[in-house]
């Protein structure tokens, strides 16, 4: 079966985390990239250096969320702008438009995946294949978003040895009618053709002894079948595949037995989109976790569809719908009706932009039982049942891409209560599904309620924490956040949310401690301090989590009462094949991702008292998240060394600066999620500097400029990193030291060395800088 009931389940959690870091970043490649498409060529250089610099920002936080499929899409638009930047490809309106509509595809399909769709990347492929055609590229096949484990081994019953077999014989069947096959436009024709073909594999397959040769003409086998029952359309990659077949057979008929791993995956694509499986494709099915994998129509556009300017209109006009509605009904406010009416008028129009031709006959019909109730005089009844009309409004948008069956007949309904209402008259009875909606909705409300207090009360209590972390005389500070410590804990109770409950507990009991100045031991406090930070951390994804699905997220994190630690569980996806599950792939799952929105979480997060260490051990460093992150710190700083000439060259320019302060930001939180705690200080010690610049619109001044310069110059820390050598963190903590003095306003010129100049040695204080 290709429906989506039997696709593998994915892990919202994770990708929730990152999510808005993702599309952000996106869209700002997107803007850069488009503005670049506007400009000749010698002025396109710095855009184009954007939108890589964005992209890798995104593709580098898809890394951490193991979502299959999108990373290979974000590769490719990255060679793109590589090769727009480098002229070997023009950065024309077409080219620009392809990689765009590649980026809304990626965000359309992993906002589907937060939404519950089962992933199925190979939706992605008009998007990528656009790309690769851009490219110039040497193969083009939707079998490259196809994502199993090709190793896996096939259980098929045991065959007793036979004959030996006649390979040249089968071959010149299998020829004699792929050219009639290839030529034909007549289904009938083409399905006899291959049916012979079908027949030729069978006895190629029926004589292999050796599994892994047997499981590979097997797949062959399955796929020719699948032509001969008329399955597959007469498209060029079915014809590749036939072709491909035929220069097998004609190695095997010379002796030569090698098994292409990527026929073997084309041939499974070909399988797992077959919309009525065949027996003879069971243990293939099986093994390699095909069901589900691949939709039948994965050649149809389905992203980029919906007209993203009247989305964002219709949900403006909605909100303000909803908003009006409260009041108008309460009787606050009778002069508002005709901005409720306006409203309506406004959704209705963004509904027929979108295509929803039944949400627009709904809106009119409210925008007319409005009218009709004034006159007629509105019942509580009435009230409450346009409350509800306008919460199916927003279902409907939430879903717009991909509205479930039946919606038009709900809206019917739905249309069809208010108008007997508004006449006076009893309105037919309400569905069992309506109460199931609206009470659904409803829950969603308040859960969306919910998590936004969460995380305003979460960030109020990491900027104190934060303030108390740079200036320990802020202490008394710290007894404001206990009555938002009680409201956070008092939400989560409200959602039954007892894991998170605890923690948040736990932390008002430590906030608590610190304010009362109980741990008189400084690594007591260090360690406190620490605690804190990453139990607030682990709060706040798990309320980005909280707004996605609230069964998830009790499931998804726990508190362990004797390390006083709230963390995520990790997610345990099925082992493929029966083989064990990996466990260094649970330990990358179970990290903690680089979000840009959580990153500040950690800021109060102090460095561990270690002189001359390696963080946490070389050993303790995941090897896979530490490549990773070496790749990115080295691409962040080498995007903020080549934007800090634009920044002498115009201080004021604002945007310049954010892009330098949103460098530091990522590089805080990826130094986080690693481990690296005074690398990803230092990092936050320059952003502090930039936040205090941006806040008051300052000009990048000579104050300023050297921190960043340092920052960019010095590549010491990474160079180790990759090279597997200690470094000192307190030289992490002494240029953190020197970062709060332009944080201050202290121009002491003598502290910043110019640009260009060797830094002094690690035993005098230097600039804030994270290495390059």
């Amino acid at each position: 079966m290709t429906d989506s009931s039997h696709a593998p389940r994915f892990d919202t959690g994770p990708l929730s985390w990152v999510m808005s870091e993702i599309r952000d970043a996106l869209v700002r490649s997107r803007d850069a990239l488009l503005e670049a498409a506007t400009r000749g060529r010698d002025g396109q250089a710095t855009s184009l250096q954007h939108a890589r610099a964005h992209l890798h920002q995104a593709h580098g936080a898809l890394q951490m969320v193991d979502v299959d499929g999108v990373g290979t899409l974000t590769q490719a638009a990255e060679e793109a702008l590589g090769r727009f930047r480098d002229g070997t490809l023009p950065c024309d309106a077409a080219g620009a438009q392809a990689v765009a509509g590649l980026y809304q595809a990626v965000i359309e399909y992993l906002e589907e995946l937060l939404s519950g769709a089962p992933p199925q990347p190979a939706r992605l492929f008009p998007y990528y294949r656009d790309v690769l055609a851009l490219l110039d590229a040497g193969r083009i096949h939707p079998s490259d978003l196809l994502f199993t484990d090709l190793s896996a081994p096939v259980a098929l019953p045991a065959r007793a040895p036979g004959a030996a077999p006649d390979y040249a014989a089968a071959r010149a069947r299998f020829e004699k009618n792929l050219l009639p096959f290839l030529k034909s436009s007549d289904e009938a024709t083409r399905r006899s053709h291959a049916s012979v073909m079908a027949q030729a594999v069978a006895e190629v397959e029926e004589a292999q002894q050796d599994p892994a040769a047997r499981s590979f003409w097997l797949a062959m086998r399955s796929f020719a079948e699948l032509a001969a029952a008329g399955q597959l359309a007469g498209d060029l990659y079915v014809k590749q595949l036939f072709g491909l077949i035929n220069l097998q057979m004609r190695r095997l008929s010379q002796g030569q037995g090698s098994l292409p791993e990527a026929m073997l995956r084309d041939a499974l694509f070909f399988i797992a989109a077959a919309p009525e499986p065949l027996e003879t494709a069971r243990p293939l099915r099986r093994a390699y976790r095909l069901d589900g994998m691949v939709p039948a129509d994965y050649d149809a556009r389905r992203y980029g569809r919906i007209d993203a300017q009247a989305l964002k209109e219709a949900r403006e006009a909605l909100a303000q719908a909803q908003s009006t509605w409260d009041k108008v009904a309460a009787g606050i406010d009778p002069a508002l009706e005709s901005g409720f009416e306006n409203a309506l008028l406004v959704l209705e129009d963004a509904s027929a932009r979108l295509g929803a031709a039944a949400l627009a006959q709904l809106l009119r019909e409210l925008g007319r039982v409005a009218k009709d109730s004034l006159a007629s005089g509105r019942s509580e009844q009435f009230g409450l049942e346009m409350a509800t009309a306008l919460l199916f409004v927003e279902h409907g948008l939430d879903q717009i891409r991909q509205l479930p069956p039946g919606f038009e007949a709900q809206a019917e309904v739905v249309g069809a209560r208010l108008l007997a209402l508004a006449a006076g008259e009893t309105p037919p009875a309400a569905p069992e599904w309506q109460g199931d909606l609206s009470r659904q909705i409803q829950q969603g409300q308040t859960v969306a309620v919910v998590a936004g207090e969460l995380k305003a009360g979460l960030r109020q209590v990491e900027k104190v924490l934060d303030d108390y972390y740079a200036d320990a005389s802020r202490r008394p500070t710290l007894a404001q956040i206990d009555p938002v410590l009680h409201q956070l804990y008092g939400a989560l109770a409200v959602l039954d949310q007892d894991a998170a409950m605890r923690a948040a507990a736990h932390v008002r009991t430590r906030v608590a401690a610190l304010a009362a100045g109980d741990d008189s031991d400084p690594a007591a406090e260090t360690a406190s301090l620490q605690n804190i930070a990453r139990n607030v951390g682990a709060l706040g994804f798990f309320t980005d989590m909280l707004g996605q699905n609230v069964d998830d997220a009790r499931e998804r994190f726990e508190f362990d009462q004797q390390e006083g630690m709230f963390r995520p569980v990790p997610f345990e996806k099925a082992p493929v094949a029966d083989t064990p599950f990996d466990q260094e792939a649970e330990e990358i799952q179970a990290a903690p991702a680089p979000a840009e929105a959580h990153a500040e979480a950690h800021a109060a997060e102090p460095a561990e008292p270690e002189p001359e260490a390696t963080p946490q051990g070389d050993a303790a460093i995941e090897a896979e998240l530490l490549e990773i992150f070496i790749g990115e710190a080295q691409e962040v700083l080498a995007f903020v060394h080549a934007t800090l000439p634009a920044a002498r060259g115009e201080p004021s320019n604002q945007e310049t600066l954010t892009l330098l302060r949103r460098s530091f930001h990522t590089l805080k939180g990826s130094g986080r999620m690693v481990g690296l705690d005074s690398f990803a200080d230092a990092a936050a010690a320059v952003e502090r500097v930039m936040n205090v610049w941006l806040s008051e619109a300052r000009a990048a001044s000579e104050t300023c400029l050297p921190c960043l310069s340092h920052a960019a110059a010095r590549a010491a820390w990474v160079d180790q990193l990759g090279d597997r050598r200690p470094f000192s963190r307190r030289h992490g903590r002494k240029r953190r030291g020197a970062c709060r003095r332009p944080r201050a306003g202290d121009a002491a010129r003598s502290s910043w060395p110019e640009p260009g100049r060797s830094a002094p040695p690690p035993e005098t204080a230097r600039p804030a800088a994270v290495a390059t």
